[in-house]
Parts: structure tokens; C-alpha cells; sequence
């Protein structure tokens, strides 16, 4: 199980896996709806990324390479696709690179998370 999105710079379409909802549970659910801050932050495990901020009861929320729900704790993974037989995301380390090109001139951004029902994402 777990969660399949969309973000969208111009555009350059990213596709997001995240762990299941879980009543925001930390590390093992996907961030609750919201509008959160997203900053650049110095990570010893994954280097300069982003870092979601100020999501209610939960900290260091990143967005960083990881192809399925299980490679992350309650961030978020990118991919370039999503995956036809399990729930996941394709080319992850290309899709943060690009990603990070992107918004490498931006100091910090608005994330908007929102639940849908997305058929064929």
C-alpha cells in the first residue's frame, strides 16, 4: 500500500510516492492535506533537498530519491512515471535531479496537498 501523487513545476510533471495514510502517524503515513512551506535543508543522509515544513504533529519531512512507499518514513520519494504493477514510482534519482534544477534558484516554495482519486495519475 501507499499514496501516488503529482507535482508540478511549469511544466515538468514529477510523480510522488508516499506511504499510506495513516492518521499522520509519524514516519509510516503521508502528509495530511495542507498548504506546507518548503525550504532547502542540509540532510546527513541525503544531502542539500527540500524540507517540508510546519506539518502539524510531524519534522523533517524531505523530498528525496525513493521508488516505493517502503524507502521512505513519512517523506516524500520522486519519480520521472509510476510503475504498471506495483504502486511506485520510475527513474527516481534522474526525477530528483531534474526536480532540484528546477527549483535551484528558489529559496523556499509552497507545497499544496490535496487527497484525490487519480485514475491513471
Amino acid at each position: 500500500d501507499g499514496t501516488l501523487g503529482v507535482i508540478q513545476v511549469d511544466d515538468q510533471k514529477f510523480y510522488s510516492v508516499e506511504r499510506p495514510w495513516m492518521d499522520n502517524a509519524p514516519n509510516v503515513s503521508c502528509i495530511p492535506e495542507g498548504e506546507y512551506k518548503v525550504s532547502w535543508r542540509l540532510s546527513p543522509r541525503f544531502g542539500e533537498t527540500w524540507h517540508i515544513q510546519d506539518v502539524p504533529d510531524r519534522t523533517h519531512i524531505l523530498i528525496h530519491a525513493a521508488n516505493f512507499p517502503y524507502d521512505v518514513e513519512g517523506c516524500i520519494g520522486l519519480g520521472m512515471g509510476v510503475m504498471d504493477q506495483r504502486v511506485g514510482v520510475k527513474s527516481s534519482r534522474r526525477a530528483v535531479q531534474s526536480f532540484d534544477e528546477l527549483t535551484r534558484s528558489e529559496e523556499e516554495w509552497l507545497l499544496k496537498v490535496e487527497f484525490a482519486h487519480l485514475a491513471g495519475l
